[in-house]
């Protein structure tokens, strides 16, 4: 079956997040150890992806042998939103235009349900990106725009006195 559709399986959830992420905090490298290069997108659609960013998740998806992820509600103090029964979603293959009919008015991310990778997504519109080698090469390959997204975030955040994290997580978003 195609299409995003919620999910209350709070143990799949918490499974496939723990493979990826030990932090909810887009202002910071939010992924496990194994995970040391990746991606920025910017700026994002407010809580969505971009057209041209989902487009190119997907189709990295699809080089990689992957069919669907876990779309999540990440936004809260701590990680306490992997106890909560509302805010998730098992998405298969879903159009660009079934993603965005998704109540996305948080923070949220989208993983990998094997732990692969994962995106996630702030209130600044910036999404930090990290994943294996392969799913990595695959989605470096579909998006042409990483150098115009690195010094848009810049010029967005220059001047800014709350840009401490920027440059620490741009390092490890250009090491991929």
């Amino acid at each position: 079956m195609r299409g995003a559709f919620e999910t209350k399986d709070l143990s799949a959830i918490r499974s496939a997040w723990e493979q990826v992420f030990c932090s909810n905090d887009p202002f910071a490298w939010p992924f496990r150890p194994q995970f040391t290069a990746g991606r920025i997108f910017y700026p994002t659609d407010g809580y969505h992806l971009t057209k041209q960013q989902f487009l190119a998740v997907g189709e990295a998806l699809k080089q990689t042998g992957e069919t669907g992820f876990f779309l999540s509600v990440v936004e809260s103090e701590g990680l306490s939103f992997l106890d909560r029964s509302w805010g998730h979603w098992v998405c298969e293959s879903p159009s660009y235009e079934e993603y965005c009919q998704l109540p996305l008015t948080l923070e949220n991310a989208i993983y990998s349900r094997e732990g692969r990778w994962g995106v996630l997504i702030s209130h600044e519109m910036h999404a930090v990106i990290a994943g294996s080698t392969g799913f990595m090469a695959a989605l470096t390959g579909q998006y042409r725009e990483w150098s115009n997204d690195l010094r848009f975030l810049r010029e967005a955040w220059s001047g800014n006195p709350n840009a401490g994290w920027l440059e620490l997580t741009i390092s490890h978003a250009t090491s991929a």
